[in-house]
């Protein structure tokens, strides 16, 4: 984690220099590459916001929304900086050339900020277009902000960003929003281990380097222009991050999954149990055929748990582990989630880890540590012959074999693109089949005593389970 932050942090250590030894920061008047430099800047944003735009569901979800907003506005105002180059629209300096930079980072800054917090559930659920026209009526007011600079390019020469003081303020305001920004990025990639994810953490940190150069470089010197490469290879690291997240799971929307799954984690981490519950639907939007899945695995491991007297903490804690169980699945490529078929041997291999990443994923949320280990066992075999360790009998942990039985059950007993359901007659044959091999026998038939006694159907709905809320 050192050597990461240091190679981030790297692209600073030049401008720092140039800045403590003026000597040796060198004048570039190259105005026409100025223009070119800038302009595939705003390019590769705008092949950012259009990405991320293609690979949303919805702009409903506000942490799209937001971000979009992010390099929409980056492209909008920062593509002012390379059309008012001296020598093409406009032949002397204006203030549409010195003011867009940090109009373009402030505004930025901002929506990259909204984009990690929590924004109130109605902007999403509201009957009217919320987001949408959100968007919209943004959208208008930096085409408004665009043409009128165009117009009238020096209508911003009040704005004193000639005053040191002011862009000190200034860039303390930019650079705290995108350190924000990146540290909750970083938060979630550290629990999914993501592409795209870390992506997005260089990239805004690039960003709030970029910010140092802006304010402190000496306009046309080597120390100024530092902050345009950065700008440039802060977008080329986010689109690269995005094409890698989109390669490995064969699918565009792979990139919107792995930025809105951001918030749900963070909140895992802060301990807040209505989070499972989101992060729950986000793995099985993944693959619409395991809909409900986890809730009706909670809901048949409660049974089964009472059914053998476990009692109310450990209830609680088997009911978390259900709904939590394939969290691991996260970090598996869409394609293999969705596959019809069967899965090829390599396929397999990459499934056959998301117990393991489950595991790894938990055990970095302090208060969901308890369950880690129900989570990492919940594919091993009865007999020794499972997966991820090979446990067998007893060594696996009893809620795991809970978990086991009621994962098994659902799945018999569920459409499936390549097979039928079983019937429950199929369902309870199967399972005595497995036991003592698959499965664990006293466990199998605590549930057959459920399912005899019409338990399964008089369930609680999952909102009427005990709250999932981790053991402190």
């Amino acid at each position: 984690m050192l050597i990461a932050a240091i190679l981030i942090l790297a692209p600073l250590i030049p401008t720092v220099y140039l800045l403590m030894d003026p000597a040796n920061d060198p004048l570039i008047m190259e105005p026409a590459f100025h223009f070119y430099i800038v302009s595939a800047a705003c390019l590769l944003s705008a092949a950012i916001c259009v990405a991320l735009v293609i690979s949303a569901r919805s702009l409903r979800e506000t942490r799209i929304l937001f971000l979009a907003l992010c390099f929409f506005s980056l492209t909008m105002i920062f593509s002012l900086h390379g059309i008012t180059t001296p020598g093409h629209l406009y032949h002397d300096v204006t203030a549409a050339l010195t003011r867009s930079p940090y109009m373009a980072t402030l505004v930025a800054s901002v929506f990259a900020a909204l984009s990690v917090i929590s924004i109130p559930k109605v902007m999403e659920r509201a009957t009217v277009r919320v987001p949408e026209i959100t968007f919209g009526a943004i959208a208008a007011v930096l085409f408004l902000y665009f043409g009128t600079s165009l117009s009238f390019p020096n209508w911003l020469e009040g704005f004193p960003t000639t005053e040191k003081w002011f862009r000190d303020v200034l860039s303390s305001i930019t650079i705290f929003l995108l350190g924000f920004a990146a540290w909750r990025y970083l938060q979630a990639y550290l629990f999914a281990r993501l592409p795209g994810q870390l992506a997005m953490v260089v990239g805004l940190v690039l960003l709030a380097e970029a910010q140092v150069s802006l304010a402190q470089g000496q306009v046309w010197h080597l120390s100024w222009w530092m902050y345009h490469g950065l700008f440039f290879l802060a977008f080329a690291v986010v689109l690269s991050g995005w094409v890698m997240e989109m390669a490995r799971a064969k699918d565009v929307r792979a990139i919107a999954e792995a930025l809105v799954m951001r918030d749900s984690l963070g909140q895992l981490n802060r301990g807040r149990p209505e989070a499972v519950v989101d992060l729950a639907d986000e793995i099985e939007s993944r693959d619409p055929a395991t809909f409900r899945h986890v809730d009706r695995v909670a809901s048949y491991a409660y049974a089964i748990g009472q059914q053998i007297g476990l009692g109310p903490a450990r209830l609680r804690d088997l009911v978390l582990a259900s709904q939590l169980h394939d969290i691991g699945k996260i970090s598996l490529p869409g394609y293999i989630l969705t596959k019809p078929g069967k899965l090829t041997d390599d396929e397999w291999w990459i499934m056959k880890q998301h117990p393991a990443k489950g595991w790894e994923i938990v055990s970095r949320a302090r208060r969901l540590r308890p369950v880690a280990e129900i989570i990492r066992h919940h594919h091993e075999r009865f007999a020794g012959d499972g997966y991820p360790d090979a446990l067998s009998g007893e060594e696996i942990p009893l809620e795991a074999r809970i978990i086991s039985v009621a994962d098994a059950f659902d799945a018999i007993t569920s459409e499936r693109p390549y097979r039928a359901a079983m019937s429950l007659a199929e369902a309870k044959a199967e399972l005595r089949r497995v036991s003592g091999s698959q499965l664990d026998p006293d466990i199998v038939d605590a549930f057959l005593h459920v399912l005899e006694d019409g338990r399964v159907s008089a369930l609680p709905e999952p909102e009427h389970l005990p709250e999932a809320a981790p053991a402190n």
